[in-house]
Order: structure tokens, then sequence, then C-alpha cells
């Protein structure tokens, strides 16, 4: 007979969103109490989809990093765009020179402005739509669409 062993996180957690969607959502009344299930079944699928994925932030700050340093490189003046920026972690001080090259970029119309926009700006996009990609279950939840809760 084989040894039992322990339930990993994600069976644990798809056991929760099988219970709630089978067991408790059948028999909730409540429209609160529904819509609070929805959305504790939404942050369940998106936990079960962090504890499945790589990490990503580092490689995504990398990008950002390794992008805002060629700007700098070939347009040495847009230092000046990036006074005052910092933060208290490595991400965070990334985002805000990003941002502020890119809130610069809206107004410049020289080869640097141009180069922001063509080079920063679809990073940044392409890495909030990555973003929006991991958290839309749970966002569909919380944002009214129930999929599953619905009778």
């Amino acid at each position: 007979m084989p040894e039992a062993k322990r339930p990993t996180v994600d069976e644990v957690l798809a056991g929760a969103l099988h219970t709630i969607e089978n067991q408790l959502l059948p028999n909730l009344e409540d429209t609160w109490a529904r819509a609070a299930a929805s959305q504790l079944m939404g942050t369940l699928e998106y936990a079960r989809a962090l504890i499945a994925g790589e990490e990503t932030l580092d490689a995504r700050i990398d990008e950002v990093e390794a992008a805002i340093a060629g700007l700098l490189r070939d347009h040495p003046g847009l230092e000046a765009a990036l006074a005052g920026s910092g933060g208290e972690t490595r991400a965070f001080a990334t985002l805000d020179r990003a941002s502020r090259l890119l809130r610069h970029a809206v107004a410049d119309e020289t080869a640097a402005g141009e180069a922001i926009r063509r080079t920063l700006r679809p990073l940044i996009a392409r890495h909030a739509d990555e973003e929006l990609g991991e958290t839309m279950p749970m966002l569909m939840r919380f944002g009214g669409t129930p999929r599953r809760a619905e009778r």
C-alpha cells in the first residue's frame, strides 16, 4: 500500500475552489455573500497562477533598466529628465525613472523623445499586458463578472 502524502498547495487551492463552487455557492441566497464567495474564488485562482508561474518582476525590471541605460547612453541629455527620481526598492526606483522618461517624451519632439516612445513605451505596455493577463481571473471576479457564481 502506498504511503499517504501531503497534498500540494495547488491541490489544496483547487479543493477550496471546488468546495466554494459546488457546496457554498449553490446554498447562498444573499447577493453580497455570493459576490464575496465569487471574489474569494478569483483570489484563489490568482494564487494558483502565482504559485505555478515564474517570478517575472525581476526580469521585467532588468528589461526596463537595460532600456533606460540604452536611452541614456544614446541620448545623454535625458539625464536631466531623471532629476529627483528614486524609490525605496529597485523596482520602484526603476519604474519611477521610466515614468519620468515617458512623461518627458510626451512633449519632446527630438530624436531622444522618439527613442523613448519607440523603445520604452512598448516595453512598459507589454509588461502591463502581461501583468493584466496574470491578474485577469481575479479582476473579473472583483469587477462584477462572477462566471460560475451566477445562477
